[in-house]
């Protein structure tokens, strides 16, 4: 019953979602970075991201800059007055080979702005579920089976077969990844050559590359797949 109402709601969505989407995509303006507070303009925006990966990020009293969340394709995100209330800096901006749409929220008629809610409710419950995932993985995890979980679970929702392996884009920076993990660059460059000398993945700046055996015979792997379908379950 949960699954059959899990596809019913997922259904739901996507058929609300359809004529706000071809709205931005008709009225919307491509952006690459947005920052959130202060706002620059009173009037709030509702953000789309229309392909790949855009992320938050702050720059903190000492100048360094967090990434703080992810908003993955199909998304969307209000940015408003309302948001990220903070002493330090926030930006939204997207990762490579991303691409993101804005259009203000007046451009919406009444039905659309009544729907919105559903809309960043579910959107915002998929970022929790992710973000809650990746702690229960990382913990007492040494750092290069974090960012093995981590790419392996990227490369499960971008991925696709190319013979033998699972490809999919590197959006991120080395600087990325150590924002995301909280390390340093030169650990993370350090933990993917270690990654790459045992031959789990492929990693350069245009893609990341899995073989299948990877997914098909990793003890690591197969925990990571069964902990989410638990997940879903229970959601």
């Amino acid at each position: 019953m949960v699954f059959y109402k899990l596809i019913l709601d997922s259904f739901k969505y996507e058929i609300i979602m359809e004529p706000l989407t071809e709205l931005i995509c008709t009225a919307g303006e491509k952006i690459r970075i947005l920052q959130l507070n202060p706002l620059k303009e009173e009037s709030p925006k509702l953000i789309w991201v229309k392909k790949g990966i855009a992320k938050i990020f702050a720059i903190n009293d000492s100048g360094v800059k967090v990434n703080t969340d992810l908003i993955f394709e199909g998304e969307f995100f209000l940015s408003s007055s309302a948001n990220y209330k903070s002493q330090d800096l926030f930006f939204l901006e997207t990762l490579k080979y991303s691409e993101m749409v804005s259009i203000p929220l007046s451009y919406l008629n009444s039905s659309q702005v009544n729907g919105l809610s559903e809309k960043l409710i579910y959107c915002y419950n998929q970022r929790l579920q992710r973000i809650h995932q990746q702690k229960a993985k990382n913990h007492d995890l040494d750092l290069v089976d974090r960012i093995l979980y981590l790419l392996v679970d990227f490369c499960r929702i971008y991925g696709f077969k190319v013979g033998e392996n699972y490809v999919m884009p590197n959006f991120f920076t080395h600087d990325d990844l150590a924002s995301m993990l909280k390390t340093c660059r030169q650990n993370i460059t350090s933990s993917l050559n270690e990654l790459k000398r045992a031959d789990l993945l492929f990693y350069n700046r245009r893609e990341i590359r899995f073989e299948k055996s990877i997914f098909e015979g990793s003890k690591a792997v197969q925990e990571s797949v069964y902990f989410e379908s638990n997940i879903e379950s229970i959601c």
